[in-house]
């Protein structure tokens, strides 16, 4: 188990979701050779320009060695972001269900992209709750919703 102070060496504002944005995740790579995986739903608590936190059913190594692609869409903009896992803990919420700190691992192009669609959604989340054109978790696509449903502060 992961102490608090992981959250403590963040050097940016998150944006926290009140509903978790659905995702799908695919195993993209293992040390540096290209997989093909199966996609998984996980839900992505909050976001950052250069990280991210979600949840999952599913045991992942903490490891420089694999890589993650994860695609949802955010303000009706198809994006996908490439990532690896930096900590897990136990959810405190569910048996069985991990939750994991990613950092972003960003190209020129999708770093540009995904910093106009953090900002604007920043806008959005300091005036309602839900950004629109979002794909948010429901009972119907998430496995893991409502359990991960986290209350804003």
């Amino acid at each position: 188990m992961i102490s608090v102070r992981h959250f403590n060496r963040r050097k940016e504002e998150r944006q926290r979701f009140e509903i978790p944005l659905c995702t799908e995740l695919t195993i993209s790579s293992i040390n540096q050779k290209t997989v093909s995986s199966g996609r998984i739903e996980i839900c992505v608590k909050d976001v950052s320009i250069h990280g991210l936190r979600f949840a999952s059913s599913l045991r992942f190594p903490v490891s420089e060695n694999l890589l993650l692609k994860f695609q949802t869409r955010i303000m009706d903009n198809l994006i996908t972001l490439t990532g690896k896992i930096v900590w897990r803990t136990s959810s405190p919420l569910k048996p069985f269900t991990y939750e994991y700190g990613v950092q972003l691992l960003h190209d020129e192009f999708t770093h540009s992209l995904f910093t106009k669609l953090y900002n604007d959604m920043g806008i959005w989340l300091k005036k309602i709750p839900f950004v629109p054109g979002c794909r948010f978790c429901n009972t119907e696509s998430c496995p893991l919703y409502p359990i991960h449903r986290q209350k804003t502060k």
